[in-house]
């Protein structure tokens, strides 16, 4: 109910709320006190007249400088820009590029496909021999920190 003794004094109850704390006023002996205590302070303050500046105040301004702000966020848009650009493209494998109908059905035969994953397997496969005939000669490139044994 302090709340609502502090809104009257400030004249924002509704009528029914004004009411309502009246009928509480009437059978709450705290409250009554609170309400009277209040009133008279707010009163005196009221009626106190304002103490003139013996210097001007300065108050910071609130305008923020938002560019370093602008510059990580244009970054991280472009970074999802792309990452969004490279799904849809892994997704409909480029279709919406091209534009030619005989382009998409060489892209899209199924045996071209199939040959292009063996010769891929093929690299990786040969890449694999030479890094295990490197490990074995203790000839693997390591990190300039480490020495070999």
């Amino acid at each position: 109910m302090r709340e609502a003794v502090s809104a009257q004094l400030d004249g924002e109850l509704s009528e029914l709320e004004a009411l309502r704390l009246s009928t509480h006023l009437d059978g709450c002996e705290s409250c009554r006190e609170f309400e009277a205590s209040a009133s008279f302070s707010t009163i005196e303050l009221r009626a106190t007249p304002l103490e003139p500046l013996t210097r001007p105040i300065a108050l910071p301004s609130r305008r923020r400088i938002s560019v370093p702000f602008r510059v990580p966020a244009a970054a991280a848009a472009a970074v999802l820009m792309v990452a969004v650009g490279g799904v849809f493209e892994s997704l409909h494998g480029g279709a919406a590029i091209r534009g030619s109908q005989a382009a998409d059905a060489a892209y899209n035969n199924h045996a071209d496909m199939q040959q292009i994953a063996r010769q891929q397997q093929q690299r990786n496969f040969q890449q694999l021999l030479v890094l295990r005939a490197q490990f074995q000669a203790n000839r693997v490139l390591r990190h300039p920190g480490f020495q070999n044994p």
